[in-house]
């Protein structure tokens, strides 16, 4: 069988914005080591986040090249545009900054990087039923060009521990959140929590919010902020913290949610999608709600409950295993080749 050439386009890496790249460098690490593919395959990343020179250099190259197949992974979204003669394939995450931006900024944005990309990609790649749902609702595509494709595990096995969690009201209990944005929902955990014996620990690239926030709330004896923190801290994080909290208000997809059940780490997460779904073997809870998120928090204290969620989460975790992932990915590419 022929050798097809596979390229994958990164975005900029950009400093605490890095979930993108994870999930691909492992797709792409997988792909490169299975005996199934017949796919030469190779990667480019981009060195600005509007990188119109490796624009141009694509697109005049493109007339010649016999790159069959070019994955653009996602946040550079109007790199479809530079290889006007391949199959192109889009990663759309979320849309989360569709419709966000006011004014002309606002109608350049989303032309740039949803209407034109959406428009002239050959097919899609959504991590999520909730993000195709949305896809669809938005822009005028047909449904057959979206294809749900989930997230791997991006956490190396070796590096996985597990531990049994003893949750008792005579020891505080240690919360884990991710993510400064306002949407991850730190506000209503700290509003519910507050009054119980908890330790907080939060992972924020911005940390300005948190701080004032914790502040305000003068909870600073019982608050611990982390930035920047390698993928091994992050790991201990996951190992040494008792629940961790990803109620957002919206997501494309909540990576953290599986990782964290990965390290047998009990998850409170959003009753909403795509959460709900992926989060198999979490405590639902509505985002929006303070004593619902409460009411979530309470549940840990019964045993029962959270070993029969840690069953079903270790179930859960199965699907999004990298060899499993990439097989599908692979599948894919096939079929559009």
């Amino acid at each position: 069988m022929e050798t097809q050439k596979l390229l994958f386009v990164f975005r900029k890496p950009n400093k605490g914005n890095f979930s993108i790249e994870k999930v691909y460098d492992v797709i792409f690490d997988q792909l490169k080591n299975e005996i199934k593919n017949n796919f030469s395959i190779s990667k480019t990343v981009l060195k600005y986040n509007y990188d119109i020179k490796t624009f141009l250099f694509y697109f005049f190259t493109s007339f010649f090249s016999k790159k069959h197949i070019v994955h653009i992974t996602g946040g550079c979204n109007y790199m479809v545009l530079a290889f006007p003669f391949k199959t192109k394939v889009l990663t759309i995450h979320d849309l989360y900054h569709f419709k966000s931006y006011k004014g002309l900024k606002g109608i350049m944005y989303d032309f740039f990087y949803y209407n034109l990309p959406l428009r002239f990609s050959d097919e899609i790649i959504v991590v999520s039923d909730n993000t195709r749902d949305e896809i669809l609702k938005n822009f005028k595509i047909k449904k057959d060009k979206v294809k749900v494709l989930h997230n791997p595990i991006v956490i190396p096995f070796k590096k996985i521990q597990k531990r049994e969690r003893n949750i008792s009201k005579e020891t505080p209990l240690k919360i884990l959140q991710i993510g400064s944005k306002s949407l991850k929902n730190y506000e209503r955990l700290i509003f519910a929590t507050k009054d119980m014996q908890v330790e907080y620990n939060f992972i924020h690239a911005d940390k300005k919010q948190i701080e004032s926030l914790i502040e305000r709330e003068n909870i600073e004896n019982k608050s611990n902020v982390l930035s920047s923190i390698s993928d091994n801290e992050l790991y201990k994080q996951y190992f040494e913290n008792d629940i961790l909290f990803f109620a957002s208000e919206a997501e494309g997809f909540g990576l953290p949610i599986i990782e964290a059940q990965v390290f047998d780490m009990p998850v409170i997460t959003s009753n909403i999608p795509p959460m709900n779904t992926i989060g198999k073997g979490a405590i639902l809870v509505d985002p929006f709600d303070v004593d619902s998120i409460k009411k979530g928090f309470l549940k840990l204290y019964n045993p029962s409950i959270v070993s029969e969620l840690s069953k079903i989460a270790n179930k859960n975790v199965v699907q999004y295993h990298p060899e499993q992932v990439s097989l599908e990915y692979l599948d894919f590419y096939k079929s559009i080749s």
